[in-house]
């Protein structure tokens, strides 16, 4: 009887623990069902889309299958588990567009109805406006030389289309027909969060682009970055890109921020933290934002030793190669210039230098140097033979030889610059002689 009792003990309690645990339910009494509906056309029912159904459960999430609505747009998901630990959401792509319901828990209430709802896309921003936009600088880090700011957006669509941008620029435009977000020139390790997800983006000449979408009614969107800076003072940049209500720039208090296009309201806490706050206005697209933020520490072993060229000192390198560049162009058109002046003054005079050799050879007594007549011929009684005329001949072929063996690299400049002047003098003091005479 006690084996009988036991056995029969052991047979209640895998029943009960089969049918009266609480996952067994869960394991299949779940549903969502709804319909997909075009909000821009009056809530129509959207035929022949596909519905995800996503599951999370914990930190992880997945897509669990998918379904076709079908002419009434309706769809229905069973099946499903209904522990508090798992949650679904719907999620369908139309038109370039992402939509996504709000997480749906089936622990409470296995069988619920979601509906859909999508719209038709735009490329036009004409009704779209940022609402807010706030800029948060952290505390800066020191040891890097580094602050991290957050930047949050909330977008205001007006219209009942989504606006669905493209990262193509094959309009002959430097930017994409795209959300654009401002980034201050430096920025780095830009990181991006709520609003991006599913989403690309691109950097562009004033930040980053992004084809995420905007559906009507509010969308937010928030991202990060860091920004280096090599003193204490940092010029910050916003560029309003589209119509802006009001923009706020939070700093850590124990910063200082001024600007000319913001207000300063003072200090306000966010996140149990002290910021002081400087806000603007009804922003116009377009306009370009600065603020000087003062008072960030500095670690002076991260910044490298200036050895940059005073941009004074360049440009005045730079003039005098210019002023010596046309100096030398100069002589050189000046010497292309005189060459046949002085040719045609040996030609037209009735004396040649072969004459000149002629008389030399007539007299025994008669001196020259080379081919280069560099003193006047004397006679026996110590007389000058030639004429003043002959030796102003004699002195501009020696010129003219100087200038071709320079030329030629047959002796150095400073040789050459130190009998050019020898030879010139006496050719000047001839000259003033033919003047006396």
């Amino acid at each position: 009887m006690n084996r009988i009792h036991k056995t029969f003990l052991i047979v209640i309690l895998i029943l009960s623990t089969l049918f009266l645990s609480p996952h067994a339910f869960a394991a299949s009494n779940g549903r969502i069902y709804g319909q997909l509906l075009n909000g821009t056309n009056h809530n129509a029912p959207v035929a022949g889309q596909s519905v995800t159904l996503q599951m999370a459960q914990g930190n992880s999430a997945r897509d669990l299958t998918k379904v076709t609505t079908d002419a009434h747009g309706s769809f229905s998901f069973s099946n499903l588990a209904t522990d508090s630990s798992t949650a679904y959401a719907l999620f369908t792509d139309y038109e370039g567009a992402q939509y996504t319901s709000d997480l749906v828990h089936l622990d409470k209430k296995p069988v619920q109805q979601v509906n859909l709802t999508v719209y038709e896309a735009t490329t036009s921003t004409k009704d779209i406006a940022v609402v807010q936009v706030t800029i948060l600088f952290q505390k800066p880090d020191a040891s890097k030389n580094s602050v991290t700011v957050s930047e949050l957006y909330l977008f205001q669509n007006l219209t009942t289309h989504t606006f669905v941008g493209s990262l193509n620029t094959g309009n002959g435009t430097s930017k994409p027909d795209a959300l654009l977000f401002s980034l201050p020139p430096g920025a780095r390790n830009v990181s991006l969060g709520d609003g991006f997800n599913g989403y690309h983006a691109v950097a562009v000449s004033t930040g980053f682009a992004s084809d995420a979408a905007l559906p009507p009614g509010s969308s937010g969107f928030s991202f990060t970055f860091d920004i280096p800076y090599t003193s204490s003072t940092y010029d910050f940049r916003y560029d309003v890109i589209l119509p802006t209500v009001q923009l706020s720039l939070m700093v850590p208090s124990e910063l200082h921020a001024t600007s000319s296009a913001l207000t300063s309201q003072g200090i306000t806490t966010a996140n149990n933290h002290p910021y002081l706050l400087l806000q603007g206005q009804k922003l116009l697209q377009g306009n370009e934002i600065h603020a000087e933020i003062e008072g960030l520490p500095v670690n002076k072993a991260l910044i490298p030793a200036d050895n940059s060229i005073n941009p004074i000192i360049l440009w005045l390198i730079v003039g005098l190669l210019v002023m010596l560049a046309i100096l030398a162009v100069t002589w050189f058109l000046y010497r292309a210039r005189r060459q046949p002046e002085s040719e045609g003054k040996v030609a037209s005079n009735g004396k040649t230098a072969k004459g000149t050799k002629a008389a030399q050879s007539s007299n025994p007594k008669v001196t020259g140097v080379g081919n280069r007549t560099t003193k006047a011929a004397v006679n026996g009684n110590g007389k000058r033979s030639n004429s003043p005329q002959e030796q102003e001949q004699a002195l501009l072929q020696e010129l003219l030889a100087l200038d071709r063996s320079f030329e030629e690299g047959k002796i150095s400049k400073a040789a050459y610059q130190e009998k050019r002047a020898r030879t010139k003098a006496r050719l000047r003091a001839l000259l003033s002689e033919k003047e006396a005479l």
